[in-house]
């Protein structure tokens, strides 16, 4: 991890750094020349019929029950499917060719389990606890006689970005605080109790606002918002001219209670989703061109709620591909259908996509790797997978 003092101690000439920003020694991918790549990941499992409603599916209204969007609730995107109101700058994005949207997709894990999904979701293998090694790490150390090497904005370096000497990570500094699994399970504990439960969104709304004066140095928050962290990237990526991967990681998407459709604590997270799309796009100016920013998760949520005003944990979800390096305005996807005997186990969304395709093709055509390098050291047995083609401009 390294340290805010650190970082300031070594700070670049001022014609090369902004003031106070760490001075962090990058080198591009050979052959990307200046372009950029931002992973961001959602701890938790967001609910991908919730950020992208099927609202076109004959079966959509009665499957989705009460956390179902009326169509004029929704950003539409084509005959069947719409987004979700909080993501105004990714519809905005969608619109203008530079994002698209890839849905039924799901890594080859088909248990539940966050931390097992997770894993398989970094490691680029097939199972999980495969390997103490990501395949953006293997990546780095696959390059390692060009000096590649990439950014975690966390408090220590992530999976992925294991297995190589050219990766660290950077946090701005902060009070310690309740993380969102147990405001989580708070929520599930008091869900029977009106008065618990509203003292306690009472509480979070309030630490919420309060964390929107984090820039003024003043949070003292459950959490970080990702838009705080994207911030920071974009000054990383702006700053130093040949760094060209960063990872972010935002939580708070395990909406077991009170879900929410548009209001409630899944449309908070996506808007601060969106907010950090857009400050991207504003901060990083003409680096924009050159940047592809992929959102993605361990897996989807349950079609049906769950009786608790929520959804649990489920199989295919939903994957964001943004950036002004884009060949975008489409929506992604050989759609299974929410009719029940068209569900995954029943229950969940039917698969269609392995994440894998999207990263090999980011891999291969923006960062330009060769496929030897992807197939042999990134994401190996994995040879039927082919990458996603046509997504880069």
């Amino acid at each position: 991890m390294v340290t805010r003092r650190r970082l300031i101690k070594n700070i670049a000439a001022a014609s090369l750094a902004a003031p106070f920003l760490p001075a962090l020694s990058f080198a591009a991918t050979a052959g990307a020349q200046d372009r950029k790549f931002i992973l961001i990941i959602l701890r938790g499992a967001l609910d991908g019929l919730a950020a992208v409603p099927a609202i076109g599916d004959p079966d959509y209204a009665s499957q989705r029950g009460e956390l179902a969007f009326s169509a004029h609730e929704t950003l539409k995107l084509d005959g069947l499917f719409s987004l979700n109101p909080a993501l105004k700058n990714l519809h905005h994005m969608y619109q203008s060719g530079d994002a698209n949207i890839i849905h039924a997709v799901a890594s080859p894990y088909r248990d539940r389990s966050h931390f097992d999904g997770q894993d398989v979701l970094e490691n680029g293998q097939a199972a999980p606890l495969t390997g103490q090694t990501g395949w953006l790490g293997r990546l780095l150390s696959a390059t390692e006689n060009i000096s590649q090497n990439a950014i975690a904005l966390s408090n220590g370096v992530p999976l992925i970005l294991r297995g190589s000497q050219n990766s660290t990570s950077w946090a701005p500094s902060r009070l310690p605080g309740i993380d969102d699994d147990l405001i989580a399970r708070l929520k599930y504990l008091y869900q029977n109790d009106d008065t618990l439960f509203q003292s306690l969104e009472q509480a979070v709304m309030a630490d919420r606002i309060a964390a929107s004066a984090m820039m003024k140095g003043k949070n003292r928050g459950l959490r970080q918002k990702l838009s705080i962290s994207a911030n920071h990237a974009a000054q990383f990526l702006k700053t130093n001219q040949s760094l060209n991967i960063a990872v972010l990681e935002a939580f708070g998407w395990d909406t077991h209670v009170r879900q929410g459709t548009v209001n409630g604590s899944l449309a908070y997270t996506l808007k601060d989703l969106d907010d950090s799309l857009g400050l991207f796009k504003e901060k990083l100016g003409p680096i924009w061109k050159q940047t592809a920013i992929a959102v993605v998760t361990e897996f989807g949520r349950t079609v049906r709620p769950n009786g608790n005003g929520g959804t649990d944990h489920g199989t295919a979800g939903v994957a964001f591909l943004c950036g002004g390096a884009i060949a975008g305005g489409r929506v992604l996807t050989d759609w299974p259908g929410l009719k029940t005997a068209n569900l995954y186990q029943e229950r969940d969304l039917y698969p269609t996509m392995d994440i894998r395709a999207l990263f090999k093709g980011i891999l291969r055509d923006h960062l330009q790797i060769s496929s030897d390098i992807i197939e042999a050291k990134l994401f190996s047995n994995s040879s039927n997978i082919s990458p996603l083609s046509g997504i880069i401009s």
